[in-house]
């Protein structure tokens, strides 16, 4: 997998189009940055809006943001440490930049167009992983908050060896 991902970096490296000074000059909204930083705006600019535009259009991603919120929000209330805020903010990232791709990954199947069988597993397939990676992040929660809320509820730690946790 590796390897396959160096080769396709070195071919897309030798064949790119040198003459071409700046990456976003085939955006269709005029002229391209002037200067590097402002390259690099323009060009969080453009992935913001994408992220609107999936905020926006996709109701899997509204649900997973609001998912997001009430975990984030389960953590100032439950005082988790900064090992597991990590593992959190890991789990939501991976989630949402999951769905974000599953998002191009449909668009651009719809550009194409037709019903095809190959465009529906694609979209079925950029939809399984989008799911799996909202199950690791369910269950990360679930050994991040399982302990504190057990904690909370009898009024000392229990020992719950699923999560490792005292």
């Amino acid at each position: 997998m590796v390897c396959c991902a160096v080769m396709a970096a070195l071919f897309g490296a030798l064949l790119r189009p040198w003459w071409r000074r700046n990456a976003l000059a085939w955006r269709p909204d005029g002229e391209p940055a002037a200067g590097v930083v402002r390259a690099r705006v323009k060009s969080v600019g453009y992935a913001v809006a994408g992220l609107a535009f999936a905020v926006r259009n996709e109701a899997n991603m509204r649900i997973h943001c609001v998912a997001a919120t009430v975990a984030v929000a389960a953590g100032i209330l439950l005082r988790i440490d900064a090992n597991e805020w990590r593992w959190l903010i890991l789990a939501i990232a991976l989630v949402l930049a999951g769905e974000a791709l599953n998002t191009a990954i449909e668009q651009t199947c719809d550009a194409i167009g037709g019903r095809s069988e190959p465009i529906r597993h694609a979209k079925d397939a950029a939809a399984g992983g989008v799911l799996v990676s909202a199950v690791a992040a369910a269950m990360i929660g679930l050994c991040i908050f399982a302990p504190h809320i057990v904690a909370a509820w009898h009024g000392s730690p229990v020992a719950l060896t699923l999560c490792g946790a005292y």
